[in-house]
């Protein structure tokens, strides 16, 4: 078996970092800096901000100030054109009652379709269980009819059962 041996000595030293580490912005904002690249750098760039948290330089525990906070409208008043793209009252509208009336014809029609959806498969859950009664009928007179054709054979033949 062949094994391969490394020599740590002969890998390179890691590289100095590239231009200047980035500092930790001011209290209350963020920035979005360069990722560094090397192992190095990065515990340089982790260190540095975490010396800027602990001397309470900035916070990282709120992303937004609530002290502008505004809720969301939830009834706007009507605009000046809504008349002319069709923005008449939901109430009002001819072709929206009568989508609403179907809906309500179909609803006091559904224990009636029910009913009637219940009945049709109950008559065919009968049909069903006749045709097998009526199978294990057949079933039951054709095994008969062997047992009757083999105690004859055998009666025929001479052959005694132990």
């Amino acid at each position: 078996m062949l094994i391969a041996h490394h020599d740590l000595r002969a890998t390179p030293a890691p590289r100095a970092p590239r231009g200047p580490v980035p500092q930790p912005s001011p209290k209350g904002t963020r920035s979005t800096g360069v990722v560094p690249e090397t192992e190095e750098q990065q515990d340089i760039a982790i260190g540095a901000v975490a010396d800027a948290e602990a001397e309470g330089e900035f916070d990282f525990a709120s992303d937004s100030s609530d002290d502008d906070y505004q809720p969301p409208v939830s009834d706007l008043p009507p605009r000046a054109h809504d008349h002319e793209a069709g923005g008449s009252s939901s109430a009002t509208d001819p072709a929206l009652l009568a989508i609403l009336e179907g809906i309500r014809a179909d609803q006091r029609r559904a224990p009636e379709e029910q009913a009637r959806r219940d009945r049709d498969q109950a008559a065919i859950n009968a049909a069903i269980q006749a045709c097998q009664d009526e199978l294990q009928r057949q079933f039951l007179a054709f095994q008969a009819q062997q047992i009757a054709m083999m105690a004859a054979l055998m009666a025929a033949s001479g052959i005694q059962l132990p």
